[in-house]
C-alpha cells in the first residue's frame, strides 16, 4: 500500500529555479529577496523572509491548480503571482492550502511546467498503487484501500489502466467492485470507469 511517507519528495534534480523580482529586489539590486524557489522533478522548494529565512517543501502530487495574476507594474517587468491551490486534504500535514510564488519572472511558462510535471508525479503514484493492489490481489490478500490524491485536468490526460484479461465469471463481481473502489480513490476519472466497466461486461 502506497502511503504518505512513502510519497515524500526525494528528487534533488532542479527543473527550474527563480526569485521574486518585487519592489525590495529591484530597490537593493537583487541583494535581499523575500522568496526564492526551486521545482524539482517531485517537489516545490521554497523560502521567503528578509532577516529571518523560512524554508519549506511542498510535494508536487499537491498541486490541483494554478492561477497567474498579473497588475500593471508587474506586466512591464515581465513577472507576475502564480497561485498554487493545493489538495485541500492534506492542508493541514504540510500547513496551507495555497502557495504563491510572487513575482516570478516567465510565470506562464512556470505554470505550464509545474503543471505539466504535477500531473506526471501523480499519475506515477497511480499507476504504482494500481499495480501494487493487482499484485496482492493476485497473491491472496486483501484488497486494500489505496490513498492517493484524486488526478486533476492537466495537459495530458491518463490512459485508463489495463484490466485482467477475460476474468472469469466468478470473479466478474469482484473485478466490478474494485473498478468503484478505483473511482471512489481517484485512480479512474468518470470517463475511464465508465469504458473499463462496459469493457468487463462485453
Amino acid at each position: 500500500m502506497t502511503g504518505m511517507t512513502e510519497m515524500n519528495p526525494t528528487s534533488t534534480t532542479i527543473l527550474w529555479t527563480g526569485a521574486s523580482q518585487d519592489l525590495t529586489s529591484l530597490a537593493t539590486g537583487g541583494r535581499l529577496q523575500t522568496g526564492s524557489y526551486t521545482v524539482t522533478e517531485d517537489a516545490i522548494r521554497f523560502a521567503s523572509g528578509l532577516i529571518s529565512t523560512r524554508e519549506e517543501s511542498i510535494p508536487l502530487w499537491m498541486v490541483m491548480d494554478a492561477d497567474l495574476t498579473q497588475h500593471i507594474s508587474q506586466r512591464v517587468r515581465g513577472v507576475g503571482d502564480l497561485t498554487l491551490r493545493l489538495d485541500p486534504r492534506y492542508a493541514g500535514r504540510f500547513g496551507q492550502a495555497l502557495l504563491i510564488l510572487r513575482s516570478i519572472e516567465n510565470p506562464s511558462a512556470v505554470r505550464d511546467l509545474i503543471l505539466r510535471q504535477a500531473n506526471a508525479v501523480r499519475q506515477f503514484w497511480a499507476q504504482r498503487s494500481y499495480e501494487r493492489d493487482i499484485e496482492l490481489r493476485r497473491a491472496g490478500a486483501v484488497s486494500t484501500n489505496i490513498v492517493v490524491p484524486t488526478v486533476t485536468a492537466a495537459p495530458a490526460a491518463p490512459a485508463a489502466p489495463a484490466l485482467e484479461p477475460a476474468p472469469a465469471s466468478g470473479d466478474l463481481m469482484a473485478q466490478l467492485v474494485k473498478l468503484g473502489e478505483m473511482k471512489t480513490a481517484g485512480l479512474l476519472t468518470d470517463e475511464e470507469f465508465t469504458a473499463a466497466k462496459a469493457k468487463l461486461l462485453a
